[in-house]
């Protein structure tokens, strides 16, 4: 009898414990957030770039859109399109969703072997489907 009592006052206490946690939210995930979007012609050996900048030289090969991203599940979706203003034409489009949590620098890069024509061009990134910037940007 004495055990039972025993055993019945530990689980009191554990569910007391888990009660607590929930109701102060400790075990809720954050939401995915995203702290910073950056356009780059250069990135350093760690994936970071080296500089923001909305104008590139005509015939840049490559084009880096960084997204620092937290707390991204595996169910977020980040996804961006590129746009050549001019033209009105949509050059490229790519997404990630990530296989595990994710929390760092997503890059995206888009390359043209010949180089980027002089013109007016545009990004525009997405999350779970909605539109969150759109980034103009200057080929000269």
């Amino acid at each position: 009898m004495k055990f039972l009592k025993t055993l019945l006052l530990i689980l009191i206490l554990v569910i007391s414990i888990i009660s607590l946690i929930f109701a102060n939210g400790c075990l809720k995930e954050e939401p995915v957030s995203i702290d910073g979007i950056i356009l780059t012609a250069n990135l350093d050996a760690n994936g970071n770039p080296t500089a923001q900048t909305d104008t590139f030289k005509e015939g840049t090969k490559e084009i880096y859109l960084v997204i620092k991203v937290k707390n991204m599940q595996k169910t977020d979706n980040i996804s961006v399109k590129w746009t050549y203003l001019d033209k009105g034409l949509e050059i490229d489009n790519k997404s990630f969703m990530p296989e595990n949590k994710f929390s760092g620098n997503k890059i995206f890069k888009i390359k043209i072997s010949q180089g980027f024509p002089y013109g007016n061009y545009e990004v525009k990134v997405f999350m779970n489907g909605l539109q969150i910037k759109s980034i103009p940007f200057k080929v000269n």
